[in-house]
C-alpha cells in the first residue's frame, strides 16, 4: 500500500510540474547526455522518484527547486483565499498560512540561492513579494472587516504595483542557453528556467546571428508579451556568452 501511495504522489508531482514549469520533452534529435551547466551534484539532488521526469525533459535541480517554490506559493495563495472566504473562522488555516510562508521563505534563503546564484536577488525578491501579497490580502480583511471591497481593492492594487515594480527592476529581454545542435543557420538550444526573462525550460529551435558550435553557451533574444502569463518567446541567438 505505501508503494502505491508513493507512486500516486509522484504522478501528481509530475502533472503539477508539467502545468507550472511547462517542462518540455527533449526532441529525439538531441542527445540525452548531461548538460555542461548542470553538475553531477545537482542531478543527484533531485529525488530518485522524480529524477527520470526531469531528465527526460532536460531539466535539472534548479527547475526542481523552482517547482517546489511555485507549488508552495500556489498553496499559500489558496490558503489565503480560504481564510478570507471563511472570514477568519478557522484558526488552523491561519497556522497553515504561517507554515507555508516560513517554508517558502526557507527555500528562498537556501536552495534558491544555490540553484540560481547569478540571478538570486530576483528570485529572492519574487518569493518575498508573493508572500507579501498573500499576507496583504489576509491583513486587509483582518483590519477592514466591514469594508471588504476596500480591502480587496487595496490588496489588488498592491499586487499589481508589486509585479510591475518587479518587472521594471529585474525584467530583461534576453536569456542564456547551451547549443545542442547546429544545422543550416538553425540551432537547437537548451534553455533553463529563467524568471527574469519569463522563459520556460526547454529545447528551442532558433536562428543564429553568430558563429557557434555544439556546446557553446549563447545569449538569445526574448520577446516578452505585455502580461506574460504564458511566458516569453525565445528568439534568435545574438552572440556567444
Amino acid at each position: 500500500m505505501p508503494k502505491k501511495i508513493s507512486a500516486r504522489v509522484a504522478d501528481v508531482f509530475r502533472r503539477i510540474g508539467d502545468s507550472i514549469l511547462n517542462l518540455r520533452r527533449l526532441p529525439s534529435k538531441v542527445a540525452r547526455g548531461p548538460l555542461p551547466e548542470i553538475t553531477r551534484v545537482e542531478r543527484e539532488e533531485v529525488p530518485a522518484r522524480f529524477r527520470d521526469f526531469f531528465e527526460r525533459r532536460h531539466a535539472g535541480w534548479p527547475e526542481y527547486v523552482m517547482l517546489k517554490a511555485q507549488i508552495a506559493i500556489v498553496a499559500l495563495f489558496a490558503a489565503s483565499v480560504i481564510y478570507i472566504v471563511l472570514l477568519r473562522a478557522q484558526i488552523i488555516d491561519f497556522v497553515v498560512i504561517c507554515a507555508l510562508s516560513a517554508y517558502t521563505l526557507y527555500l528562498a534563503l537556501t536552495q534558491l540561492r544555490r540553484a540560481f546564484e547569478r540571478d538570486y536577488p530576483a528570485y529572492r525578491s519574487f518569493v518575498i513579494m508573493c508572500i507579501g501579497i498573500a499576507w496583504t490580502f489576509v491583513l486587509a480583511l483582518e483590519y477592514l472587516p466591514n469594508q471588504l471591497l476596500l480591502g480587496l481593492l487595496v490588496s489588488v492594487c498592491f499586487a499589481l504595483l508589486a509585479f510591475a515594480a518587479f518587472r521594471l527592476k529585474y525584467g530583461r529581454s534576453y536569456t542564456y542557453g547551451v547549443v545542442q545542435d547546429v544545422s543550416r543557420g538553425k540551432a537547437m538550444v537548451k534553455v533553463g528556467y529563467d524568471l527574469c526573462s519569463n522563459v520556460k525550460s526547454g529545447v528551442y529551435t532558433v536562428e543564429s546571428f553568430a558563429k557557434i558550435g555544439k556546446g557553446d553557451r549563447v545569449k538569445l533574444s526574448v520577446e516578452r508579451p505585455m502580461l506574460g502569463l504564458r511566458g516569453a518567446k525565445v528568439g534568435a541567438i545574438l552572440e556567444k556568452a
